[in-house]
């Protein structure tokens, strides 16, 4: 397994963990956001899907994963929006932050998942 592929995975599951964090803090605390809910949901969803596509080496979904990874940029850079009220407080600087890297670490992902040595990954099932 290419050491790209064993980062994807982690950082997924890692990405993962913190939206669900976020989803578990806005359950107990801002009872009237649902479009942050639903943007935290969607966003640990497609994490799931592309990290199952990769472990699975599902190689006929590489390009759904990256329409995912197009969908996850976009409901982030709505998050982004929607959190630049809280800008000024610690939670919303957070916020704004992991958005962010999240962003970047995503477009990364795409380029990758384009890469021919994820494509060799993918088609060689032997290994």
């Amino acid at each position: 397994m290419p050491t790209g592929i064993k980062n994807i995975i982690t950082l997924n599951i890692i990405f993962t963990s913190i939206f669900i964090a976020n989803l578990l803090y806005l359950h107990q605390v801002a009872q009237g956001a649902p479009l942050r809910v639903f943007v935290n949901l969607v966003s640990a969803g497609a994490l799931v899907l592309i990290t199952l596509v990769v472990l699975l080496r599902l190689g006929k979904l590489v390009a759904f994963a990256r329409v995912l990874a197009y969908a996850l940029l976009l409901v982030l850079g709505l998050q982004l929006l929607l959190m630049l009220k809280d800008l000024m407080t610690g939670y919303g600087a957070l916020i704004i932050l992991v958005d962010l890297v999240v962003i970047f670490y995503v477009i990364g992902m795409r380029g990758y998942l384009a890469s021919t040595t994820a494509a060799d990954y993918f088609l060689n099932q032997t290994s």
